[in-house]
């Protein structure tokens, strides 16, 4: 019997913490999902972002935070102190790529 190909798809794109979706459906909130909670390294990779030996053996990214490396902390669970610069710069990415598609916002001044 001859044997059948199997396809395999991996996703080779790191999804956004707040979401854990490749393209955020509406990045507005997943913008501010992120600035108003404090984020911090990953508990399982350890901000990595890559899979460990306890993740599925077809996974490239960490399973726990989708390869961003970042975990969201309850507000006074965790100090600035406490937050790596890595975690801090991989905040400010998704930051900054996330307020890239946020439209601003139109003022009018009434007549």
């Amino acid at each position: 019997m001859p044997a059948s190909p199997l396809t395999v798809q991996i996703a080779l794109q790191r999804g956004c913490p707040a979401c854990m979706g490749f393209r955020c459906a509406d990045p507005a909130e997943c913008l501010f999902f992120l600035t108003s909670r404090p984020w911090a390294d990953c508990n399982k990779c350890e901000g990595s972002g890559w899979a460990g030996e306890d993740c599925d053996p077809l996974d490239i990214f960490c399973g726990y935070c989708c390869g961003t490396g970042l975990n969201e902390y309850a507000p006074g669970q965790i100090t600035d102190d406490e937050i790596s610069d890595g975690a801090k710069q991989r905040l400010a990415a998704h930051v900054a790529r996330l307020t890239a598609l946020v439209p601003a916002p139109v003022l009018e001044v009434a007549a």
